[in-house]
């Protein structure tokens, strides 16, 4: 009988939790719509494009895989034809329309397919080749998994064999798919109300209740999940009073900091992938993340140094900001274009107090929530074929920051920035939202920054020449340094690589030819789309490939690099001064792809 007790009691306790996921996962179902449920808040809709067949796909050359087909039909993939074999119910074979031979989908038209299928704000930041995943039930085979940095963690899973979109995922989808299994007592995933999970949950839900209720107070008992308030002592490095912040437990010191509107380094918007949010934390039992053993030295590491994105709000000892920014207000004194996508901003200082940089750093723009033109109105006759595919449309987008390095030397009476216009990528709904308002603004407009950020600065060695290497927007800290350099009471010798596609993406062209043949320095720029029909007598290719070339001839260790330029291109640089035996302390780069 005390047994039939206990099994009583603790029985009702596991048909009470029970109802509480019934209510909870109810109440979930009631709040989340259906393309929430089904993770497509950020898929564009859209079909495989049918194809008259004997338009662009010669069906002969598949005869012998047709004997036994069920079904036959063409369709455009990636913009390539692709013939479907159905063989009986639910057999498919998938080939190349133009060459017959097996689909095969690729890393990077994975990549475009799952943009194409995409809607939402975020780019993407990794694909990854898998076999299997709990997230697609009941799907078998190889795939690639296109992970998209937006607010919902977005995951587009792409067909390797076919090139189909099989489905998207995001975290409201994981939410939603665990609300089913609560609500159906099904944790298996696989909608199966009659299963053996379903059955082995009765005997042992027990121990999960049980084992739940003890996390449950071990967690409330350690404030973990408590919304408190408490008050944070901080300070800037230079010495600066001690302010303290009242902020929630749960926040990360960089939500802190920019809460209360303290300027702090962030390019990837606390994915803790840039390593700029650097504060120095007076606090030993902080531990150290792996963002931080990959981004930061053992050096910095010693000394207390910390990513602000990757820690919560400390219980104790002050946060120090490495970096003493400050907030300015700018007037936009002049904007030109300087190549068919790039303006030129030059901006006077409206605030009492001019910024003090260093050649190399950056700033952040704060582009408010405002309406915004895709084309701005001033753009030149010349430039007009090249602007010709952007709509002529207004958007509206909110608040965001934007880094951009300074193109003058410090010390110089306007801040002159390079702004690179970005066009509507695939699967995105607009064009670049801080390019396109500082493409906008009218002289006589102002605009907030806040720094300077950054370490893409000088070297101190005086007896190595300065090597420069960049390619499109790059330019602007390269620019910065270099007029640095020659600024110096005793200029190093200058060495200036600078790709472009085409002779009017070369900006700057003219002054640096100029100091060219006054002696001050070598420029070499370089084409990577010259044509035959272009008048060009310099070198072509890839700006990395005549580099290689220059340095095959030179000593390689008695130059400091500066690199910066298309991800793509800081790459392949890179690579190439690594397997030179170039020593890192030698190597310094801005990389705009964090």
């Amino acid at each position: 009988m005390k047994f039939l007790q206990w099994l009583h009691r603790w029985t009702s306790l596991i048909i009470l939790l029970q109802v509480f996921l019934w209510t909870l996962s109810a109440a979930w179902f009631t709040i989340m719509d259906h393309d929430g449920m089904k993770a497509h808040q950020y898929m564009a809709h859209g079909d495989h494009s049918m194809l008259n067949t004997t338009d662009m796909v010669d069906l002969n050359q598949f005869e012998h895989h047709f004997t036994d087909a069920s079904l036959v039909r063409v369709q455009l993939v990636d913009g390539i034809p692709q013939v479907v074999v159905r063989y009986g119910e639910d057999e498919y074979e998938y080939l190349h329309g133009l060459t017959g031979l097996p689909w095969q989908t690729g890393e990077a038209m994975a990549t475009r397919l799952a943009q194409a299928s995409y809607s939402g704000p975020g780019d993407v930041k990794r694909i990854t080749a898998i076999e299997e995943t709990w997230e697609l039930h009941g799907w078998k085979g190889s795939a690639w998994k296109v992970e998209f940095g937006d607010d919902l963690n977005t995951r587009v899973y792409v067909d390797e064999n076919s090139g189909t979109v099989i489905d998207h995922r995001n975290t409201p989808w994981v939410i939603s798919d665990w609300a089913f299994r609560l609500h159906f007592i099904d944790y298996t995933g696989g909608r199966n109300f009659n299963n053996l999970v379903i059955i082995t949950a009765a005997v042992v839900t027990l121990w999960f209740a049980l084992s739940g209720l003890i996390l449950l107070i071990k967690l409330l008992g350690s404030g973990e999940m408590r919304w408190s308030w408490r008050k944070v002592p901080m300070r800037t490095q230079a010495g600066d009073s001690e302010v303290n912040l009242v902020t929630p437990k749960h926040r990360t010191i960089l939500q802190t900091l920019q809460s209360n509107e303290l300027p702090i380094g962030s390019g990837c918007g606390g994915g803790g992938t840039c390593g700029l949010c650097k504060v120095r934390v007076e606090d030993e039992s902080l531990p150290v993340t792996d963002a931080e053993s990959e981004l930061l030295s053992q050096e910095e590491l010693a000394q207390g140094i910390r990513l602000a994105c990757r820690h919560k709000t400390p219980t104790k000892g002050k946060v120090v900001l490495q970096d003493n920014a400050a907030r300015y207000e700018l007037e936009l004194t002049s904007s030109r274009f300087i190549t068919p996508l790039m303006k030129e901003l030059k901006f006077s200082v409206v605030t009492d107090e001019h910024p003090e940089f260093k050649a190399g750093q950056y700033v952040q723009f704060l582009i408010p929530e405002a309406v915004s033109r895709a084309r701005p109105d001033d753009i030149p006759e010349p430039y007009h074929g090249v602007w010709e595919s952007i709509a002529e449309v207004e958007f509206e987008h909110s608040e965001v920051r934007r880094n951009y390095s300074m193109a003058v030397r410090p010390g110089a009476e306007e801040l002159v920035f390079n702004v690179r216009y970005q066009p509507t990528a695939d699967g995105a709904k607009v064009p670049g939202v801080g390019s396109t308002y500082l493409f906008n603004l009218k002289p006589g407009d102002n605009v907030v920054v806040e720094g300077p950020f950054g370490e893409f600065v000088r070297t101190d060695n005086e007896q190595h020449v300065q090597c420069f290497i960049g390619g499109g927007a790059g330019m602007a800290p390269l620019r910065s340094l270099i007029q640095e350099e020659l600024e110096s009471e005793s200029p190093r010798k200058i060495e200036f690589f600078y790709g472009a596609r085409s002779k009017q993406e070369l900006c700057y062209a003219d002054e640096f030819e100029e100091l060219a043949e006054q002696g001050k320095l070598l420029f070499t720029p370089v084409l990577s789309e010259a044509t035959s029909h272009c008048d060009w007598d310099g070198p072509k290719g890839f700006v990395h490939q005549t580099v290689e070339n220059y340095l095959k001839d030179v000593d390689v260790l008695s130059r400091d690099y500066y690199v910066c330029g298309p991800p793509a291109m800081l790459a392949e640089t890179l690579k190439l001064l690594k397997s030179m035996g170039v020593p890192d302390s030698q190597i310094r780069f801005d990389d705009f792809g964090n």
